[in-house]
């Protein structure tokens, strides 16, 4: 039987034996005549036949040409060893240590420098007979690749902070140069200018910058030729007579059913300066340029777009804004916004069935009504490219969708760059685009929005979308768009499925991709569109953000740390190559896709965030919605670049709600304007925090119509400045935020 194993340490004085037992098996490097080899094989052999060792213990070190002489050393290691613990067995790497002067004495697990067992000596023999590469080639630095080996937040360099940041191609470090020279100076930290709007940079003067790290030849093809089966007179033709409209509702009809009243009275609204505030009273649909309330306050003389210190449009809907999200590709001075409401808990009733179980995220939910608003804004000229609000002509309800699925919870426009062709405008239609929604029904849909000539109003009941699909045995939660054709849509299951919109003849699409990525809800779901749009970031109600790959979700993954209170948005920037979210502590987190598990703290906001607008294409300013009322805009990008640079931020304006003197009246909303920027810490301790603290951390609960429900920026190159923000009170504040 074979001895044990023993620690290869030395633990104390060894005698020194003059007598190699590696020279007498014939393996020493000494031992080179034919004499001693062939003696060294007979031995080996019959040492074979008697012991049962495996070739594994030849090359650990457990060396059976030594086993005699370990009888003689075995009595003197247990005296000097004695009530000491051997904890480790021997390194493979000591087999080719190279030993000290003097002689150290050798030990039954320790062999002599650059010897080597029969089996590794015969192997190493074959390999350089065969003329194989030397076993001690390095691999080139330039054909290896790691990722997440340094921590940018320790004193590395800056190239090396880049590299960690954007990566070490050429196409990410142009992109991440174009946006410093366009977005890191400092009248940009909070806010875009004008002035950076309006640049036009030449494709070949930063060549992959303007396209965000892609291909110009690649999204310029995507931009023509990739919406050609639109177009096309099979599968576009089908695609389009998909959607079914019924007959056309009477504006008191569908007023009545789809967008019901729930107070009689009207909103009041005070605005303007703090000292002199002007009363404003609004009904359901009406709207006024909030500018007047600020009477003889006049902006600067450098301002040449307006007369007047704030310009923008207010509109009350008099129900909770769910969903808001601007029309992209549009390049005319009419501008549409998508705006969902919700109906009252006291208006469901009357829908629901008697037995039905109450209501739940996880469960379809009854055929409420639902309408689906486009509102028209009109822009004119402000600078060389970009245009502001025109005040001269207000905002009205173009378009109603009006459907029985359930209160719409997502919408996403396409975003993706579609050319104008003479087909958008055919049989009078002007065609807007495609936009997805998620209903409460627990299903997918896609409608294709097309408007009829003229400004009056439109009521349409449709009936069929072009495109729907529902995830077998739950119901869908978020969506994000992957190209003109595909969709990818999380479920209240944890799983993600990917469907294409394209016309088959299956009735139930199924998806091309269904896999389980989180173990509970998924609450919100962005794709890393156009740099890597295979790369899908996903927050679950367990409280995990993950980055991971369509190609190979199981293995291509990763994760920062979990938080206990899981963000209910994320979205992607390709300005900053970066993904955007909160946390449980009101900051708000920057994730850089090539270094996901390191998150940077990108904002603080006074109380907990309720919304994110999604970030913009052409500009890298971020927007968060409060519990407390509060729209608050950061320029992270100078603290992308270095970690420890100071952040700025910018409240855009503060709200609160109360309840109003009148039975009839929906409510009362005051707004404080001008802010200036400011300098936030970041710190996470609460040493040197500014707010009061009271012995311990405190969460304070805000009346639900206070909050800032939705957000969002103005996807096209002319609006690019202009913002919304939906209240919970059911207020609209529409402004051209470009200074």
């Amino acid at each position: 039987m074979p001895s044990a194993r023993r620690s290869g340490r030395l633990t104390g004085p060894r005698a020194v034996y003059t007598n190699d037992p590696f020279e007498s098996a014939g393996i020493s490097e000494d031992s080179g005549s034919e004499e001693v080899q062939k003696s060294a094989t007979k031995k080996g052999k019959r040492r074979r036949d008697e012991d049962s060792a495996s070739d594994d213990e030849f090359v650990a070190g457990g060396a059976n040409d030594a086993e005699e002489d370990e009888d003689e050393e075995e009595e003197e290691e247990e005296e000097v060893e004695e009530g000491k613990e051997d904890h480790d067995d021997v390194d493979e790497m000591d087999i080719d240590e190279p030993r000290a002067t003097p002689r150290t004495p050798k030990t039954p697990g320790r062999r002599k420098a650059n010897s080597r067992p029969k089996t590794v000596q015969n192997q190493q023999n074959l390999r350089d007979d065969g003329g194989a590469a030397n076993r001690n080639t390095k691999v080139s630095a330039d054909e290896t690749r790691s990722r997440g080996v340094v921590d940018p937040k320790e004193n590395v360099s800056k190239p090396m902070h880049y590299i960690t940041t954007f990566g070490d191609d050429d196409r990410d470090l142009l992109a991440a140069i174009y946006t410093r020279d366009r977005w890191a100076r400092g009248v940009d930290t909070c806010l875009p200018t004008r002035n950076a709007l309006d640049v036009q940079t030449k494709a070949h003067d930063y060549e992959y910058g303007p396209t965000w790290g892609a291909s110009p030849e690649d999204m310029e093809r995507e931009r023509t030729s990739g919406w050609d089966w639109y177009y096309d007179k099979d599968t576009g033709k089908r695609f389009q007579n998909l959607q079914k409209t019924g007959p056309k509702l009477k504006e008191a009809d569908a007023r009545r059913k789809y967008l019901p009243r729930s107070n009689k009275g009207k909103h009041t609204i005070l605005m303007g300066p703090v000292n002199n505030q002007q009363v404003f009273h609004l009904g359901q649909h009406e709207s006024f340029n909030f500018g007047e309330a600020w009477g003889e306050t006049k902006a600067q003389k450098s301002d040449q777009n307006s007369a007047n210190v704030r310009e923008g449009w207010m509109i009350s809907f008099e129900q909770r804004i769910q969903c808001l999200a601007w029309a992209p590709n549009q390049n005319g001075r009419s501008q549409y916004l998508a705006v969902v409401t919700f109906i009252t808990t006291d208006q469901k009733k009357k829908y629901n069935l008697p037995g039905t179980n109450p209501p739940s995220s996880f469960c379809p939910l009854p055929s409420y009504p639902c309408a689906l608003q486009l509102w028209e804004f009109t822009a004119k000229p402000a600078g060389g490219v970009t245009h502001t609000l025109d005040m001269d002509v207000k905002p009205h309800l173009r378009l109603a969708l009006c459907t029985d699925w359930g209160d719409v919870r997502r919408i996403a426009w396409c975003p993706m760059a579609r050319e104008r062709r003479e087909e958008d405008d055919k049989n009078g239609m002007a065609s807007i685009g495609l936009l997805a929604g998620i209903w409460g029904d627990g299903k997918m849909r896609v409608l294709d929005v097309k408007l009829a000539p003229g400004k009056k109003t439109e009521f349409v009941k449709i009936e069929m979308p072009v495109f729907e699909a529902k995830s077998p045995s739950n119901v869908c939660s978020c969506l994000t768009w992957l190209s003109p054709t595909d969709i990818a849509v999380g479920c209240s299951d944890g799983f993600v499925a990917i469907w294409s919109i394209l016309p088959t003849s299956d009735p139930a699409p199924i998806p091309y991709f269904y896999k389980p990525i989180h173990a509970s809800y998924i609450l919100s779901i962005t794709s890393a569109y156009p740099t890597n749009p295979h790369i899908i970031s996903t927050v679950g109600m367990d409280g995990e953000t993950k980055l991971w790959s369509i190609i190979d979700p199981a293995s291509e993954y990763t994760t920062p740390v979990r938080q206990r209170q899981a963000a209910a948005h994320i979205s992607y920037s390709p300005i900053l190559q970066s993904m955007f979210s909160y946390d449980e502590n009101d900051f708000g987190r920057l994730m850089p896709i090539r270094r996901f598990f390191a998150t940077t703290s990108a904002g603080r906001m006074p109380s907990s965030v309720i919304s994110l607008a999604p970030c913009s294409f052409l500009h890298p300013c971020l927007l968060y919605g409060t519990a407390s009322g509060e729209a608050v805009a950061a320029n992270p990008f100078r603290r992308l670049l270095y970690n420890k640079e100071q952040h700025w931020q910018q409240t855009w304006f503060s709200h609160d709600w109360a309840s109003g003197t009148h039975k009839d009246s929906s409510g009362a909303s005051r707004f404080y304007d001008g802010y200036r920027a400011e300098t936030q810490s970041l710190a996470r301790s609460l040493a040197g925090d500014k707010r009061p603290q009271l012995g311990s951390s405190l969460t304070t609960i805000y009346d639900e119509r206070t909050h800032v429900s939705a957000l969002g920026w103005s996807p096209n190159r002319l609006t690019a400045g202009w913002a919304c923000a939906g209240l919970g009170c059911g207020l609209l504040r529409v402004e051209d935020l470009a200074i």
